[in-house]
């Protein structure tokens, strides 16, 4: 599928009515609206109000990028707006750099079910505006017809179902259940890792250790310390004490033949920032939210 293909005459606005980021948006709404894309209207603009400023970023500075996940819409919705004039942040926090106030916006919504194909928009689009030859194309366009004509949106595919293997890091520290607390806070500490997953001897996954499991063991000795307090028993050694008996030994392991839409959505709905990468149980990798947001803007 070519990104024309997700645009329609009536979904790109040009030149696009507003002086603000927020009055864009509502702009682009109602032309969804207005092509039949959205099932729920009260059901979007509640979902918008809800997930404001937050589920919008900056695509460099040249676009916008709002993005929304609904069941208020059918499918993949996708509309274009490009005004004459910046297009102010306004009053609302988007985390965009000082300064930076594009011309153009591209609004993405889809439902909780195309999670693969909201993931490959967003990624082909942010590439495609990255270029600043496309995005003066874009600027310079003085219709809806005109946009829809440019080559980079005419030639420019999807790319197909990207897989964790390739978004991965490849290349990851483990600890071993006989190691000493001591030994795994140093290896965490030269890592930069705020955890690292436990291994056997045939590197299957058995365990996570993170800051966190550290702290509990190691905090009742350090308050039994620190306040005199008469030790109710001896506090553990971190020089003796194993990984084995600080690690959690529930993990939430990807596969690296999953999706990256697949990885997205547990890493999301887990509340997690890194989970390891196995294949047969085998650890292979490591994938963290900054490897998927990378990826999604063209970063190699």
């Amino acid at each position: 599928m070519k990104l024309a293909d997700l645009l329609g005459p009536r979904r790109v606005v040009v030149p696009l009515p507003a002086a603000t980021l927020e009055e864009g948006l509502r702009v682009l709404v109602d032309a969804c609206v207005a092509d039949g894309r959205v099932a729920d209207a009260l059901r979007l603009d509640e979902v918008i109000r809800e997930s404001w400023p937050e589920d919008t970023m900056s695509l460099g500075p040249h676009a916008w990028l709002p993005h929304f996940r609904t069941d208020a819409v059918r499918g993949l919705v996708v509309a274009l707006g490009i005004a004459e004039a910046p297009i102010a942040a306004g009053a609302r926090d988007t985390g965009a750099l000082p300064g930076t106030e594009p011309r153009m916006i591209l609004l993405i919504v889809a439902s909780p079910r195309d999670t693969a194909s909201y993931l490959q928009t967003v990624a082909a689009f942010a590439r495609m505006l990255a270029r600043d030859d496309v995005a003066e194309a874009l600027m310079s366009a003085r219709s809806p017809a005109e946009v829809l004509a440019l080559p980079a949106l005419r030639e420019q595919e999807l790319e197909g179902q990207l897989l964790v293997r390739d978004v991965m890091h490849a290349q990851v520290v483990a600890l071993r259940p006989d190691d000493t607390l001591d030994t795994a806070a140093r290896t965490l500490r030269r890592g930069g890792a705020d955890a690292l997953p436990v291994v056997a001897e045939g590197g299957q996954v058995v365990g996570m250790l993170s800051y966190r499991e550290l702290l509990r063991q190691l905090a009742p000795g350090y308050v039994q310390r620190a306040t005199g307090a008469a030790p109710v028993k001896l506090p553990p050694d971190p020089r003796t004490l194993r990984v084995r008996d600080a690690m959690t030994r529930t993990v939430f392991c990807v596969s690296e033949d999953q999706t990256v839409a697949d990885a997205a959505h547990l890493l999301t709905t887990r509340d997690v920032e890194r989970v390891p990468v196995v294949a047969e149980g085998v650890l292979r990798g490591f994938l963290t939210r900054a490897d998927l947001v990378h990826r999604l803007l063209g970063s190699r």
